[in-house]
């Protein structure tokens, strides 16, 4: 799922950046990037992790943007 943000959302969105969250059972990678959101979603937290830090190196970003309360590994 690919959109771009609202004026509402604008101020919600980080900009270039990858966030990790999980949400019952799912786990979901937001790439933020030139103010576009993309969503993917996975079934192994693992995977989610893994592609978020592919994301992170292409987007040059150091560190995780990860959501309050989930876990690190």
């Amino acid at each position: 799922m690919c959109s771009q943000a609202s004026p509402d959302q604008e101020s919600l969105l980080v900009p270039d950046s990858v966030q990790v969250y999980e949400n019952m059972g799912e786990w979901f990678v937001v790439v933020v990037r030139d103010g576009k959101d993309h969503v993917t979603s996975f079934e192994r937290e693992s995977y989610a992790r893994a592609y978020a830090d592919g994301q992170r190196l292409g987007l040059k970003e150091p560190g995780s943007t990860d959501k309050p309360g989930s876990p690190q590994e």
